[in-house]
């Protein structure tokens, strides 16, 4: 479910983050270089996003059996390593890489709590649930060629005012959806397949 919901949100954030930045905040001072800029950190963000909603599936399987102890070692080495990656980036990439080194060391997070699942036996990705991820993908890089050919070039969205760009923005997210759960019915993805090992 995770995956099922995590890859589209991921995958739209990265294609309509500008659309997004200016529907909630270009208005004032906020002009489309604050936009343009903005997205550039959203985009290292959403990244990341797969790797954060992953964190929250993976910590329970240690506090089901009474570990609370591995997962806080996990986030403490996270924690170090976000702090080691912003001072490298930060100085390369400015403000996009404080947001680069957020979602890298929560990848980070994320393998080593699956990797401690694997080793300890408690869970392991089968080949069905990559096969399963596969046609996610799929799904999700359609649902990004529909919404990449239907979107207005953002100069023409500098332009509109804001009840329209969020009628346009509101209407790409719906058409992106439909997209994604047809492709996603197409390819063979039922509602079992989320009560099961996929």
């Amino acid at each position: 479910m995770v995956l099922l919901l995590g890859i589209p949100a991921m995958l739209g954030m990265l294609v309509l983050a500008k659309p997004m930045l200016m529907v909630l905040f270009m208005r004032g001072e906020f002009s489309l270089y604050d936009v343009n800029q903005a997205a550039m950190s959203l985009w290292a963000l959403s990244a990341g996003l797969l790797n954060f909603m992953l964190i929250k599936i993976f910590a329970p399987g240690y506090y089901a059996r009474q570990d609370t102890k591995t997962p806080v070692r996990y986030g403490i080495i996270a924690m170090v390593s976000n702090m080691f990656f912003n001072a490298i980036f930060a100085y390369f990439f400015s403000y996009v890489g404080l947001a680069m080194a957020t979602a890298l060391s929560a990848l980070i997070n994320a393998g080593l709590l699956y990797r401690g699942l694997h080793i300890a036996n408690v869970y392991r990705i089968t080949k069905k649930t990559l096969f399963f991820v596969l046609r996610l993908v799929i799904a999700g890089a359609a649902m990004v060629a529909s919404l990449l050919w239907l979107m207005p070039n953002i100069d023409l969205w500098s332009e509109w005012s804001t009840l329209n760009r969020a009628t346009w923005l509101a209407g790409l997210i719906a058409v992106g959806a439909f997209v994604y759960l047809i492709f996603v019915m197409i390819l063979g993805i039922r509602p079992h397949h989320l009560r099961t090992d996929s």
